[in-house]
């Protein structure tokens, strides 16, 4: 049997890249809507306190981003054995883990504010406004954290579709939520966190209709009674490649919070141009991270089977297409990079800034597109291990270039160091790829 005799191979990947490219397109589209809707109250100061707060939850959800990633990577070797009973153990763990860690966040929520406001630092004048936000949202996390899980067994099963009507679901309740809170009820920043929060436990229960759908609430139940369900051994790995993966993401927010640091000490154009320049960051991981899904879900279920040489063919056909989408994108930098700070902004000494920064910009996307694709290729193997080592090694290449970099070629070469890590966290993942497969059945048949 050949990798060729997969039937439909590209037309599988759109089926799972494309819906998750729509779905990470619509969540930025969330958050211009609810500056506009704060951006149109009558001090900054609000604006301000709903900043701050989003921020500070989104940092949660990134650093928890472990249940998604690790429930999809087992869900989808679950469900390439076809072993559904497993598929509905799996989700029950995930869902219990999530409920576990959203109590405990409710639990601790005072020192974790003053942990947040010792951290973020805001002004005098925005802690009152801020702590409405927090006092609202706080109760989203536990739905926040369920949706994660949720998401994971969609994609593990490569149902992308169902995915995307619920990132769509979310985003759209969201923002007309806020706009009604808002605008109609006069609600301020209390309307914004009130609208996160519905919005959040809403798609919970349509996640929930999903499952019930697709999996079916018979093989829950089931999974509720089954001892197996709750195998110490079991709830071990789970909990180990969480740990890996949560300790990776830790690192991988700890090296963008030190290069913005790093722009802040070049001075306030320089981090003004920074931020503009993140805009491209975030677009790479709207259509990159689209590619990494589907090798999570049909690369993971290969694994799942032992079948090496179709999940090496699942691997090659995500590079193909990775790649294809970063030369893309290299193209698009170049001749449409300008003008798009151009429109981002309107401060001459920023405008200058960031488009120096252009010819690294365009590099980029080809640098760093393996780095995105290995680690949907490593969540699909369930390889938490892997991930940690590797961005440690990068990590530990990373920080060093930085200063000298910096004093080189100043906010160009922050975004050198920027290409320095994605490169290694490309190259390490490569070398240590042959160990994956060698952990397969020995299944060499090409």
């Amino acid at each position: 049997m050949t990798a060729a005799a997969i039937k439909h191979p590209h037309r599988r990947i759109w089926e799972i890249a494309g819906p998750a490219i729509i779905a990470n397109s619509s969540a930025p589209l969330v958050g211009l809507v609810d500056t506009w809707i704060i951006g149109h109250l009558p001090a900054a100061k609000y604006l301000a306190a709903v900043s701050v707060g989003a921020l500070l939850f989104s940092y949660v959800y990134w650093a928890c981003g472990f249940l998604r990633m690790s429930t999809t990577g087992l869900v989808a070797q679950a469900h390439g054995r076809d072993d559904q009973d497993q598929v509905a153990r799996v989700l029950l763990r995930a869902t219990m883990l999530a409920t576990m860690l959203g109590l405990v966040f409710l639990t601790l929520s005072t020192p974790f504010r003053i942990a947040a406001l010792a951290f973020l630092d805001p002004p005098t004048d925005v802690l009152p406004l801020f702590d409405t936000y927090f006092d609202i949202r706080l109760w989203a996390i536990p739905a926040a954290l369920l949706g994660l899980g949720i998401n994971g067994f969609l994609i593990g099963t490569a149902r992308a579709k169902l995915s995307l009507y619920l990132q769509l679901t979310l985003n759209i309740a969201n923002a007309a939520l806020s706009l009604l809170f808002v605008l109609g009820f006069d609600m301020g920043v209390a309307g914004v966190a009130l609208g996160s929060l519905i919005a959040e436990w809403l798609a919970v229960a349509l996640g929930f209709l999903f499952i019930s759908r697709t999996l079916g609430l018979r093989k829950l139940a089931m999974a509720v009674r089954e001892s197996e369900t709750y195998n110490p051994a079991k709830m071990k790995k789970l909990m180990s490649v969480n740990g890996f993966i949560f300790v990776r993401t830790l690192l991988l927010i700890f090296a963008f919070a030190i290069l913005t640091r790093e722009a802040a000490a070049l001075g306030e154009v320089a981090l003004a141009a920074h931020h503009v320049l993140n805009t491209f960051m975030m677009l790479i991981a709207l259509g990159l991270d689209g590619f990494a899904y589907a090798s999570e879900a049909l690369a993971g279920a290969a694994y799942g089977k032992g079948v090496r040489f179709e999940f090496r063919a699942w691997v090659k056909y995500g590079m193909a297409w990775s790649g294809a989408m970063a030369l893309l994108y290299a193209a698009g930098f170049y001749f449409g990079g300008a003008p798009l700070i151009h429109a981002l902004t309107d401060v001459e000494s920023v405008r200058t800034a960031a488009t120096a920064v252009i010819p690294v910009i365009t590099l980029l996307p080809v640098i760093g597109a393996w780095c995105y694709q290995y680690d949907g290729i490593y969540i699909g193997a369930t390889a938490g291990r892997a991930m940690f080592g590797t961005i440690a090694v990068s990590v530990a290449v990373f920080v060093p270039s930085i200063g000298p970099l910096a004093d080189r070629f100043g906010l160009v070469g922050l975004w050198i160091a920027m290409m320095v890590f994605l490169g290694m966290r490309g190259l390490t993942q490569a070398i240590w790829y042959p160990r994956l497969e060698r952990r397969l059945d020995g299944d060499t048949r090409e």
